[in-house]
């Protein structure tokens, strides 16, 4: 499962790319968050769309509007309520990430400069210190992304309990997805 969080944060860093930072908000086009057990969160056009195996797309809209198959799924209050806390934590997956990828960028920029740095002043032996020191932030950006995951879990486990049409996508995100992210990240 490890290469499934190295693709994510690998996203994350392509993801810093897709944004666009103009007027504080962010617009991301087809952007798939996967390395899940049982399918895939779609982040794009303003909408998260779940994918599980199996099943046709749930689309979640940042109001708490749900379509399945391209149909309005009726939902009460609080099941408007998890479906807004789905999609911004699902939202929060994709800022952090880009924010992992520019923290990513910059400890990449770092360590070239330790790397050069350390050699010139014939102090090799301290590249790795320099390195290590410089990662702990990324880590600490990668936990946060752990951390949204979790989140999205969380929403996801009760709108698969209170929702019966989505029942399907109740196991998107399994518990082991996200303490594989965290156990990832402590390696």
């Amino acid at each position: 499962m490890r290469h499934s969080w190295i693709g994510i944060a690998a996203l994350c860093c392509v993801l810093g790319a897709c944004g666009d930072h103009s007027g504080g908000h962010i617009t991301v086009i087809n952007s798939n968050v996967g390395g899940f057990s049982n399918g895939s969160i779609h982040l794009g056009n303003g909408d998260v769309a779940v994918r599980a195996n199996g099943a046709p797309d749930a689309i979640i809209t940042a109001n708490g509007d749900l379509r399945i198959d391209q149909h309005p799924i009726a939902v009460d209050a609080t099941q408007r309520e998890l479906l807004k806390a789905y999609y911004g934590n699902a939202m929060a997956i994709l800022t952090d990430g880009i924010a992992t990828g520019k923290a990513g960028a910059a400890v990449g920029e770092e360590a070239a400069k330790s790397v050069v740095t350390r050699l010139a002043s014939g102090n090799p032996d301290k590249i790795q210190q320099d390195i290590d020191a410089k990662v702990k932030p990324l880590k600490e950006a990668v936990l946060k992304i752990c951390n949204d995951v979790g989140s999205v879990k969380k929403n996801q486990d009760q709108l698969a309990a209170t929702l019966p049409a989505f029942k399907p996508y109740g196991n998107v995100i399994s518990g082991d997805d996200v303490e594989d992210c965290k156990k990832d990240n402590d390696d």
